[in-house]
């Protein structure tokens, strides 16, 4: 896996994360190195945070974040969003380079200077 900013996980010998040399979202197998499935059509480059069985990434040109399931076998998407305003210190070619996080059950998206917390706990 070649990452460069968005970082991996680690889960049921599995890292997930994405691919810069294949620019896809993959599962890899940890010990044989092996792509277990690969994704590149629903999400471009972004970071990647773990939580509840769950993957959450967050794409860096739009600020789109998709949630899926953290499965060895296939992509499960569970839903989707876009921030709803983007950061207006970007030059022309900024990124989201920010990971999203989770405290006391809300999820933190930045981009620059602004923050977005939205609440991710279980009812």
């Amino acid at each position: 896996m070649q990452n460069q900013t968005g970082g991996v996980v680690l889960d049921q010998g599995h890292i997930f994360g994405f691919t810069s040399g294949k620019k896809s979202w993959i599962c890899q197998n940890l010990k044989t190195g092996e792509d277990v499935w690969s994704e590149r059509r629903k999400l471009r480059e972004g970071s990647i945070l773990y939580a509840d069985k769950h993957f959450y990434l967050y794409e860096e040109q739009t600020g789109t974040l998709v949630l899926i399931e953290a499965n060895t076998k296939e992509w499960v998407e569970k839903g989707r969003f876009t921030i709803p305003k983007r950061s207006q210190q970007n030059l022309p070619s900024g990124k989201i380079w920010t990971h999203p996080v989770i405290s006391h059950g809300k999820l933190y998206l930045r981009d620059q200077e602004l923050l977005f917390c939205f609440n991710v706990a279980k009812n």
